[in-house]
């Protein structure tokens, strides 16, 4: 199955400090890995899988709308925020690792990032606690969320 993609670029950059120009072919893989390492094990593989079915085939529920516009959303941004920030002025070339820097501006520092990710993480856990409070408190709307067994992440 193709991995769907749980939020817009449009809806990445008006929920977080990621400027309207970055190029969203630098994001795509951050949403990817941010859903992958820290959605997919919170929501467990079977709602994971019934939310991109949901997605692909435009078929999501009215509770899963809810949960995806809601609270997903909101925890997606900050972990792609948060996985995204070492990589964004940094682009790899054939020969070598460049840093990229416009012309009046000046590159963060290792430790600005290390702050900035702080920060960030502290956001997303938030985010995620509380999508993981709705999910329990409205456990009957999310069959999914405790079915997993086996291989797959619960």
């Amino acid at each position: 199955m193709a991995t769907s993609i749980f939020i817009s670029e449009d809806k990445l950059k008006s929920s977080s400090t990621i400027n309207g120009n970055v190029d969203a072919e630098l994001l795509k893989p951050y949403l990817k890995v941010a859903q992958d390492l820290h959605l997919h094990p919170v929501l467990g593989t079977d709602l994971y899988n019934a939310i991109q079915d949901g997605i692909q085939n435009t078929s999501l529920t009215s509770a899963e709308t809810t949960l995806l516009n809601d609270y997903i959303a909101d925890a997606l941004v900050q972990w792609t925020l948060f996985e995204a920030l070492p990589f964004l002025s940094y682009k790899i070339m054939n020969a070598d690792i460049v840093r990229k820097a416009g012309e009046n501006s000046q590159s963060a520092s290792k430790d600005e990032i290390t702050f900035l990710r702080d920060i960030t993480r502290n956001t997303a856990e938030f985010y995620t606690k509380r999508m993981v409070d709705y999910l329990s408190n409205n456990s009957g709307d999310y069959p999914e969320y405790s079915t997993n067994s086996g291989a797959d992440i619960s």
